[in-house]
């Protein structure tokens, strides 16, 4: 079950994050930097979470 609700969040992180791509060209210009910014954070951190806290499968199913 804590696999699944990794996996949920990071959906979810990696959802934002290109939200952020896209919405970082329609905010005013002093924010353009800190918003795309973290799009690329939330995309790192969710392809980040599943690699550290699930790893490898060994099973062969």
């Amino acid at each position: 079950m804590s696999n699944i609700v990794i996996a949920v969040v990071a959906i979810a992180l990696f959802l934002f994050g290109i939200l952020c791509f896209g919405l970082a060209f329609q905010v005013d210009e002093a924010w353009r930097f800190l918003t795309f910014l973290g799009g690329i954070l939330a995309c790192t951190a969710a392809l980040f979470i599943p690699m550290t806290f699930i790893g490898r499968s060994n099973r062969s199913w």
